[in-house]
């Protein structure tokens, strides 16, 4: 048995996160892509373009200090650079720089007032610095704007979670489920309203369906275990439990946990 405290922790981890921006297929690919964007750059350094390619590439490598350079240098070099302000408004979200993140992306939205994913990104940096209405008022126009936005319904899913619409917040994990099959940390989200709830076996099956997606997430696992526990199957929920402790945090991009501040890079 692994108590209650262990218990809240697992129902509070309603995660939320973006489908990646498209990313080279392996390491090698990216690093030559970023030798050729540094050639390039070398070659026309008045290009503000060239910096932002580079940026996507430094943002693609987790290296945001130097995307954030590289918009930087692109939107001085050429303010009508907007992929520049999209990109840098990520890049300082995921540094913990939610403020400035903001603004980068408000510029953004402004001048692309019919971008969902734009408004996705700025709701989950909303969501990250505690706002949640106006996260809430960002992804509802997401969704508004693309309602086959299956992220934008999963971090709606949580906004409202976090206001205790557990039916309201189901219905969007659902959706995103329903748009994107694949999109595991719906099914968590979901099995987290289900057992929120008192569904105890409709949140097994859910977190089982996440888990086939994904059979060693840790948070899952973790959510699993407490879900038997709560179904008094404590021996199964132990073995769970014990697996769970030995695997490595979730890897989600674009994660968020209700209750915490994403981690600032280094």
């Amino acid at each position: 048995m692994f108590g209650a405290a262990r218990l809240v922790l697992c129902l509070m981890g309603i995660v939320f996160s973006s489908a990646a921006l498209a990313a080279f297929k392996t390491q090698e690919e990216t690093a030559a892509a970023l030798e050729q964007s540094n050639h390039a750059v070398q070659a026309e350094p008045k290009n503000a373009a060239l910096y932002v390619q580079r940026g996507d590439i430094y943002y693609l490598l987790n290296e945001m200090q130097r995307a954030v350079a590289d918009y930087s240098a692109a939107i001085q070099l050429d303010d009508h650079q907007d992929n520049a302000y999209f990109g840098r408004g990520m890049a300082y979200g995921r540094m913990g720089l939610m403020d400035e993140g903001i603004a980068d992306l408000s510029v953004f939205i402004v001048r692309h007032p019919k971008d969902s994913v734009a408004y996705t990104k700025r709701g989950v940096r909303n969501i990250w610095r505690g706002h949640w209405a106006e996260a809430e008022r960002d992804l509802l126009r997401a969704v508004e704007l693309d309602p086959n936005n299956a992220e934008a319904h999963d971090d709606l899913g949580v906004v409202q979670a976090k206001q205790n619409k557990l039916r309201e917040a189901a219905r969007h994990f659902s959706a995103a489920i329903q748009l994107d099959p694949s999109y595991q940390k719906a099914y968590h989200n979901l099995a987290i309203c289900f057992q929120l709830g008192g569904r105890h076996d409709a949140a097994l099956e859910i977190v089982d369906a996440g888990l086939s997606l994904d059979q060693d997430n840790r948070s899952s696992l973790m959510l699993k275990a407490a879900i038997l526990q709560s179904l008094k199957r404590e021996a199964e929920a132990k073995i769970v439990l014990e697996r769970a402790e030995f695997l490595p945090e979730d890897n989600w991009t674009e994660r968020a946990v209700i209750g915490s501040q994403p981690k600032q890079e280094k």
